[in-house]
């Protein structure tokens, strides 16, 4: 027994940890595709935000719609993402999106964190995660006929999830987090009716433990995983399986390629490269590992089993194993120059002793207490320093001490400097959206939401100006 559950998120922009869900809408579903549940939430935006111009012209959103006092705030809506992601008690939950496993899946995480709730919605032996427009892809690839697919003014493939779903006849309300969601439930629906073959290996690919098991046992027999990958146009890659880190991460090797006899240093420079026949993958990133007896849907005239030796033969030799290996532990991600706290997201799990307190802050009778709150994290301690002094900002904490007031605004200044900004920083600023063409509108609208004005009343009366110069506090 399982359940779906649908999601798309509209956002101010595509970076994934300093933009803003703008409207986040989710349908569960059962096992028949009968929805049980909806949430649909429009979400005020964060006043040290800047949507990007290009962002509002594609969902058709105004500026000024934005800052509604009517919209939730994002620590409001936070909690209610939350539980609409939350599996039911006892079922396998299939997280559904077109497109979706690293834009929405990843501002979705960056919302929770920021809001003081755990980031790991996806995670867990009852969830499943599926990218639709993948599932396509492997459908059209191995059953041309069963799903419709445009082509583009250039004679390429259409992919967009409105072209696909009026080319099926679903009816869609495009760039409305809603009209999406609706319009990738009857995709889903079409696809299990037409290739169930291709939604049941999805499923199972979506599941990390099941990802984790299929390599594991490969790399013990020798024999070859097949990689079904879509970069451009289809292609499903028979691998070896030469190792891992321990930590969901593995290194594959392209049988088909002849310089596969590399130096640790050859392999090491070549990661993550574009010709390079390693190739790295996450066990509980949904790759699209093909079980047999769909291996010969997508792979008619290959010769399966010279893979099957060239593979066998990797495993017997464990030179190439060993050095891939050690070129897969040595790679380190390089961290951008001083990090914001968003950035920080995968910087180690929440320390154990921080959980209560989060709890405290969750569930706090007033502002004075949730303020009163004090975290080791300095992570949580900036976050929680921000819902503060939106809320001060508002006019929902009036209840909070000058000193703490104080407190919170120089702990989570870096946040509100971000619009001042020059345009090369990392993430959207007014600059920066004055150069990619913000229209008439958008600096009516930017004039108005961040206008300099004092903040005495969260700074004090010493700090006030020179913060407002500083950090531009809207409100």
């Amino acid at each position: 027994m399982s359940d779906l559950n649908i999601y798309d998120v509209e956002a101010t922009d595509v970076d994934v940890r300093h933009g803003q869900i703008t409207q986040f809408a989710s349908l569960r579903a059962d096992e028949n595709f009968q929805v049980l549940e909806e949430t649909d939430l429009r979400i005020r935006r964060l006043p040290y935000v800047v949507p990007a111009p290009e962002a509002l012209r594609v969902t058709g959103i105004n500026p000024f719609d934005l800052d509604g006092t009517n919209l939730p705030t994002e620590f409001e809506a936070a909690r209610l993402i939350e539980r609409a992601l939350r599996p039911r008690y006892g079922k396998l939950q299939i997280n559904t999106t077109y497109n979706g496993l690293r834009y929405d899946d990843e501002i979705i995480r960056t919302t929770l964190f920021r809001n003081l709730l755990s980031p790991w919605f996806s995670s867990g032996k009852n969830i499943s995660r599926v990218d639709l427009l993948s599932v396509i892809r492997m459908v059209h690839a191995g059953d041309p006929e069963a799903i419709a697919i445009p082509t583009a003014e250039d004679g390429s493939l259409s992919w967009k999830l409105e072209a696909v779903c009026l080319a099926n006849g679903i009816a869609i309300r495009a760039h409305d987090a809603m009209g999406d969601v609706r319009a990738t439930m009857e995709l889903a629906r079409l696809v299990r009716e037409r290739a169930a073959w291709a939604w049941d290996q999805a499923v199972q690919c979506g599941q990390a433990a099941s990802g984790e098991a299929y390599l594991a046992a490969r790399h013990a027999s020798g024999e070859p995983a097949w990689l079904f990958t879509h970069y451009g146009k289809p292609d499903l890659v028979p691998c070896a399986v030469l190792g891992t880190d321990s930590r969901k991460k593995w290194i594959l090797a392209d049988l088909r390629s002849d310089g596969l006899h590399r130096s640790r240093d050859e392999i090491s420079s070549g990661l993550y490269t574009k010709d390079s026949p390693f190739r790295v993958i996450r066990s509980n990133a949904s790759p699209l590992l093909l079980a047999p007896g769909n291996v010969s849907r997508l792979a008619a005239g290959a010769n399966i089993e010279s893979f099957n030796l060239l593979s066998s033969d990797i495993r017997e030799e464990g030179g190439l194993r060993e050095r891939a290996t050690r070129a897969l532990m040595d790679a380190r991600y390089e961290s951008p120059p001083s990090p914001t706290s968003e950035e920080r997201i995968y910087d180690g799990f929440i320390p154990d002793a921080e959980r209560p307190r989060m709890q405290a802050f969750l569930n706090a009778g007033t502002w004075a207490e949730r303020a009163s709150v004090r975290f080791a994290d300095p992570r949580l301690r900036d976050f929680a320093a921000r819902i503060v002094v939106e809320a001060i900002g508002t006019g929902r904490a009036v209840d909070v001490p000058q000193g703490i007031a104080d407190e919170a605004a120089i702990a989570c200044a870096e946040a509100y400097e971000r619009p001042y900004a020059a345009s090369g920083a990392r993430w959207m600023t007014l600059s920066g959206a004055r150069e990619k063409g913000a229209d008439a509108q958008w600096e009516a609208w930017a004039s108005d939401a961040f206008q300099s004005v004092t903040i005495d009343r969260v700074a004090g009366p010493h700090r006030g100006e020179e913060l407002t110069a500083q950090a531009g506090f809207g409100f």
